[in-house]
This record gives C-alpha cells, structure tokens and sequence, in this order.
C-alpha cells in the first residue's frame, strides 16, 4: 500500500468517525407543554411558527378546538393577538364512507 492511499484511508475513517460522533450526539429541540388540571380541559404549547416568530397553541378540550395565538410585534407591547381557531373535531374526522 503506498503512502497517499494510506493517507486517503486515514481520512476516509476519520471522516465516518466525525460523522458517527456528530449523528449519535445530535437530538431534536425538546417539546415542552403543560396539560391544566382535568377539570380546566386546557391544554397549553408554545412553539416556534417561522425563524423568530412564536406562536402559543391553546387547545380547548371540551369544544376540540385549537386557537393560536402571537405576540404583538411591537417590543413595547407584550399582548398577545388570536389569529384564529381550527376545529379539531373536523379536521380528524377522517373520510366519510
């Protein structure tokens, strides 16, 4: 074996040692959300609609509905606007027969 081949297989194996590292130590960003106590039928997520956009998802468990809200865009404002509502029971009915 010459010694550019031996030098092209060191780097090919230290190449798929880089990408095995990278691959195992490499995981998702968490979901974090908060279920309200069983008589509130609230479930809460905040979650990320574009690059820097956030959005709070709350979902109404006895009408099924899941409402979205986001953050006013000017800085010294804080509230939150609801864009609007899906109706959950609708969109997981499935096909009708």
């Amino acid at each position: 074996m010459t010694k550019r081949a031996l030098i092209i297989l060191l780097v090919g194996v230290n190449l798929v040692l880089l990408a095995t590292l990278i691959l195992s130590n490499w995981q998702l960003p968490a979901a974090h959300a908060q279920a309200a106590p069983v008589g509130q039928n609230f479930l809460v997520v905040a979650a990320e609609i574009k690059d820097g956009a956030d959005a709070l998802y709350v979902f109404d468990l006895s009408q099924r509905r899941m409402h979205v809200f986001v953050p006013n865009r000017d800085q010294n404002d804080r509230r939150l606007f609801h864009v609007g509502f899906r109706d959950l029971q609708r969109d997981f009915r499935g096909p009708r027969s």
